[in-house]
């Protein structure tokens, strides 16, 4: 089923059929899907001709017990509408779609089964399936009906393309596995108003306002839309998320500092990006993301690399310093050249420099070392994420700054 490749540095070609596989021996026994401590390279790589993999029967290489595995690709979808799609395995198992959870089959198990659906139109889309084993078998199988389909069936690699990497770098022996907070910290109460306005001290500063409480397209749109789609909408001095997909500002910034609040209702998940194009499929196969969410009830939570405040899988922040679900919060990012910092109700979230060799070093161990031009901007528009889930934005305001770093 897979062609197995345990040599570090190998050169072969680029695009092609099937998905590629990281897979990366884990330093201790998990319970559920988690992140990578970043900046470990994978234990092996595999292209994989279908979506079909059977640990008896050596798929996973030599891998058999306590190990994460990766599956990075695009579907070729030929016709618009609902997709459905089954993922069945043992243990535990998600289906990513454009950057969304399609399906989820998290958790301890034997070969279990689970389904779920997404609209997608004509063309490529990039998915990811997030799998690991903790003890016994292994298997992994994701099957998908297009439209008006009468049953489900395996997806294979003609249904498939992936960039099959001229470098990949493997290093042998277990990865550490990315800890949760052991620490929350009191912020205090919410950000006080008056909301959405400045101060003739910000004005004179050359603080700018993106969102009024009225109007947000005058300043937003849609991600690769002229227009800023009907499912964000201003509602008493609040701009919320209920569809349309992600947004953008309708200018682009380079150097700046950039502040914002937003709230959550139970589970909540969103983002902000920036140095965002409209190059790529998604927002953010360029941009790299402040993380939204509600760390007490999102299962993302239970991991400081994909909590609020992180640079999303990439670094995490070394406290709690969110509010919680129905509370606001306040967000200031900071970039100066490459050098990036992020603050979540006052504690620094994130501090680092884009294209650095620990920059480098963790995008390589992560999901975007597929993706050729995430962090790449100079410069860029700024996102708001449609993640699904309801979300609030207030205060939106940001400065570009003059001051360049030294050469």
């Amino acid at each position: 089923m897979i062609a197995m490749l345990l040599l570090p540095f190998v050169t072969l070609g680029t695009t092609q059929p099937g998905a590629v596989m990281r897979v990366w021996e884990l330093d201790r026994s998990i319970d559920a899907l988690a992140p990578l401590v970043p900046g470990q390279p994978a234990n092996a790589w595999f292209h994989v001709n279908d979506l079909d993999l059977d640990g008896d029967r050596g798929d996973f290489g030599p891998f058999e017990d306590d190990f994460l595995a990766l599956v990075d690709g695009e579907l070729l979808v030929k016709d618009a509408g609902t997709h459905s799609f089954r993922l069945t395995s043992d243990d535990g198992s998600q289906l990513w779609i454009g950057g969304r959870v399609v399906v989820d089959n998290d958790g301890l198990h034997g070969m279990e089964s689970k389904t779920g659906d997404i609209e997608l139109s004509p063309g490529p889309h990039a998915f990811q399936i997030k799998f690991f084993e903790c003890h016994a078998d292994s298997g992994l199988r994701a099957e998908w009906k297009a439209p008006h389909g009468t049953s489900f069936e395996v997806i294979g690699g003609s249904a498939m393309r992936a960039e099959w990497p001229k470098v990949r770098e493997v290093v042998a022996g277990p990865k550490e596995v990315a800890a949760g907070f052991t620490e929350k910290h009191a912020v205090g109460p919410e950000p006080e108003g008056p909301h959405n306005s400045l101060t003739k001290e910000q004005v004179e500063e050359g603080w700018q306002l993106l969102f009024d409480g009225q109007d947000a397209s005058t300043s937003w749109r849609g991600y690769r839309k002229t227009n800023l789609p009907e499912g964000w909408v201003a509602r008493e001095g609040v701009l919320v998320r209920e569809g349309g997909g992600d947004i953008v500002t309708r200018e682009q910034f380079d150097d700046f500092d950039f502040y914002v609040d937003w709230r959550v209702e139970d589970g909540g998940n969103s983002g902000i990006f920036f140095n965002a194009t409209e190059d790529g499929n998604a927002i953010w196969e360029t941009a790299p993301e402040m993380q939204i969410l509600d760390n007490a009830g999102h299962s993302n939570g239970v991991s400081a690399l994909h909590s609020a405040g992180a640079n999303y899988a990439l670094h995490a922040p070394s406290v709690d310093s969110s509010r919680a679900a129905g509370k606001w919060n306040r967000v200031r990012i900071r970039v100066l050249g490459n050098h990036v910092q992020y603050w979540l109700n006052g504690v620094k979230t994130a501090d680092y420099v884009i294209g650095s060799d620990d920059w480098k070093a963790r995008v390589a161990g992560s999901k975007f070392t597929h993706m050729p031009m995430y962090g790449t901007k100079a410069m860029g528009h700024i996102g708001l994420q449609d993640h699904g889930d309801r979300v609030s934005f207030r205060n939106i305001r940001i400065r570009r700054l003059d001051v360049k770093p030294a050469s």
